[in-house]
């Protein structure tokens, strides 16, 4: 096939482009600039077409004409303007691949999370993925589009710093995991948290593409194997050191005083909105694994991109 990958360069299309190109399709790659990808390996980046321009000006010029690509995975599209903008200029049956997110299921009803969730979200980027998702659906049931959506988890990889076990972005905190040093959680530690490995969401993307028939007007959770909550994945970050777990559990105020405002509010953010949830309807529907657990993409980055 011919595929179009919008956003080819980030956290997401990265890992997409190159499963696309191992499988064996032209790869159309459009980005902002020329970044180096992740996990950059020229052997695969060599039989890419390189196409750089914003989103804006994608939408403005006639690409989607000149290709004629069989799939579009757009991984830039995060409100519903957006996302209509791109699929208007879709006029020769690509078949759409939009990426939505698990924070559109906020209000847990049940464990774990599948697909049927009400998606109830009332925070802005969460909502519009709902939002969205609708959309699409709405699009393919009156004939107008043919498309489907998959919602990851906390998207990482050894490329770049996971959340870590506070579910924020400091790095001190792996330092000090490292160091043997006392980490504070919150909740007793029990809030979840929910990772997915980048290739394993771009197997899902690329199912997606590569099975129209199946995926069409449907949405897929991505996520790893299982949640785990705050505390194990501490226990086992110490542990992965060498060392005692170093825990102490307390208060949301004192939390917020422990670690700033700012790495509480992020903390906040992803136990609210990472819960526990199943990749059960990728494997059933498309045959998809999702293969590394949190655990793998923890340790993956502490051997990669955190000794650097």
């Amino acid at each position: 096939m011919k595929v179009a990958v919008v956003g080819a360069r980030g956290h997401i299309g990265s890992f997409l482009v190159s499963k696309l190109v191992r499988d064996g399709h032209e790869v159309f790659a459009v980005s902002r600039s020329d970044r180096k990808p992740y996990a950059y390996d020229p052997k695969i980046w060599d039989k890419v077409n390189s196409v750089f321009m914003s989103r804006e000006e994608l939408i403005a010029s006639d690409f989607f004409d000149t290709v004629k690509a069989d799939a579009v995975c757009d991984l830039v599209s995060f409100n519903v303007g957006e996302c209509e903008a791109m699929i208007e200029k879709l006029t020769h049956g690509e078949f759409y691949v939009q990426i939505g997110s698990i924070w559109t299921y906020e209000n847990k009803k049940y464990l774990p999370v599948d697909e049927n969730h009400p998606k109830n979200s009332v925070e802005e980027y969460g909502k519009n993925k709902g939002i969205i998702e609708e959309y699409i659906k709405s699009l393919v049931k009156s004939g107008k589009l043919r498309g489907a959506v998959v919602h990851p988890g906390h998207i990482s990889s050894g490329e770049w710093m996971p959340i870590n076990p506070q579910g924020n972005l400091d790095k001190d905190v792996f330092m000090k995991i490292r160091d043997g040093q006392e980490i504070v959680l919150p909740f007793l530690g029990l809030a979840t948290l929910h990772h997915v490995h980048s290739a394993d969401l771009a197997n899902v993307i690329a199912a997606c593409a590569e099975n129209h028939d199946k995926a069409n007007g449907e949405a897929f959770i991505s996520v790893a194997p299982t949640a785990m909550t705050m505390r194990a994945i501490t226990e086992e970050l110490f542990e992965y050191f060498g060392h005692k777990p170093n825990i102490r559990y307390v208060s949301w105020k004192d939390f917020v005083a422990e670690v700033g405002e700012q790495n509480a509010a992020v903390s906040m953010d992803h136990i609210s909105h990472s819960p526990c949830c199943t990749a059960a309807k990728a494997e059933k529907v498309l045959g998809v694994r999702h293969e590394k657990t949190i655990m793998d993409i923890y340790k993956e980055y502490l051997n990669g991109a955190f000794l650097r």
